[in-house]
């Protein structure tokens, strides 16, 4: 899930962009280096899909109002915890000829909120709730690239696969659930004369936010840790966040704290702590019930070092405690000085 954009945080030269869809046009290829090759990428599995760019996009699915509830319904965690972060993007970008999406793992639009000059507009390409803008039926867009390629993705102008798309630009990051599942995408959409470099960053942070949010409500009954290279960095939203379960199994994570620990998403649910900290689980514990303690000093498996903060409810701690959980440094929390 590396970071990578169609092109580098500025839109594709106008003169190499046109000449692009020229030949994407006339000939369903692009010379090599005219464009970002993830935005070419992208291009052709569009046309793969059946696409046409000078074309509507036909048949896409539309979700009627019980379809939508359901998939409301369906999402609500995702829902609940994005919407405030919405609603701060939206006030962030009030006035500015754009919008806020929210989308599932499949491309349908959840949630939209923004200026009402700019809604109007978009209803004209059903860049509304309900609408499904996966790469199938839309073509190369932020909402769907970003799903496909499973990581922050702007899509500027012609960048967009459908000419008709061309007045907007658009910047999306995927969001993922604390087993490293894609469960949606939040976007932000406007005009494409309004373009902002910051704005891959505000969505990008945005994103975080959420995955925060998904993990803090998903874990609420683990012990859990959070990690950063700086004592200052814990609490933040740069900050990692890892799951245990009694036995100092890893049973969630955000990317952040994979970064710092060294560790795939295949770790989850299969590696124990111990291969990432030098640290024993029984200590762990034990600053967990050390309520309001300061970020502590620890070496990672390979040397390098972090900091950490161990929490966990109180009733989480003792039963943890009764039951006398081990780890393979030999520790016994039932024998540790809580």
């Amino acid at each position: 899930m590396t970071l990578t954009t169609p092109h580098s945080g500025s839109p594709t030269p106008g003169p190499a962009l046109k000449l692009a869809r020229q030949q994407l046009q006339e000939q369903g290829l692009v010379q090599t280096g005219l464009i970002n090759e993830r935005l070419n990428q992208s291009w052709q599995r569009s046309l793969s899909h059946g696409l046409v760019p000078a074309g509507r996009p036909p048949g896409a699915p539309h979700a009627s109002a019980p379809q939508l509830a359901r998939a409301l319904e369906q999402h609500q965690a995702l829902v609940a915890h994005a919407r405030p972060v919405m609603e701060f993007l939206a006030e962030q970008t009030r006035d500015t000829d754009s919008m806020v999406i929210l989308a599932d793992a499949q491309g349908m639009l959840l949630q939209a909120l923004g200026d009402a000059p700019f809604l109007d507009r978009a209803q004209r390409v059903a860049l509304r709730p309900g609408a499904n803008w996966h790469e199938q039926w839309r073509g190369t867009n932020a909402i769907g690239t970003a799903l496909a390629d499973g990581a922050p993705t702007v899509v500027h102008g012609g960048e967009h696969f459908l000419a008709r798309n061309g007045f907007l630009t658009c910047t999306a990051a995927p969001i993922f659930d604390p087993a490293g599942r894609t469960v949606g995408a939040l976007d932000i959409s406007g005009d494409h004369r309004s373009y902002h470099r910051h704005t891959l960053g505000l969505v990008r942070t945005a994103a975080n936010m959420i995955e925060h949010r998904l993990f803090e409500h998903q874990h609420a009954g683990h012990l859990k840790l959070r990690l950063h290279a700086q004592a200052e960095g814990i609490a933040t939203v740069a900050e990692g966040l890892v799951a245990l379960d009694d036995s100092g199994r890893l049973v969630g994570a955000n990317r952040q704290a994979l970064l710092l620990l060294g560790l795939p998403w295949t770790a989850l649910h299969s590696s124990a702590i111990e291969r990432a900290l030098q640290t024993p689980l029984a200590t762990l514990w034990a600053w967990a019930r050390q309520d309001g303690v300061a970020p502590r000093r620890v070496l990672s498996a390979e040397g390098k070092v972090l900091w950490v903060r161990a929490e966990a409810l109180r009733s989480v701690c003792v039963n943890a405690q009764r039951a006398g959980c081990t780890s393979k440094w030999g520790g016994n929390l039932g024998s540790v000085d809580l």
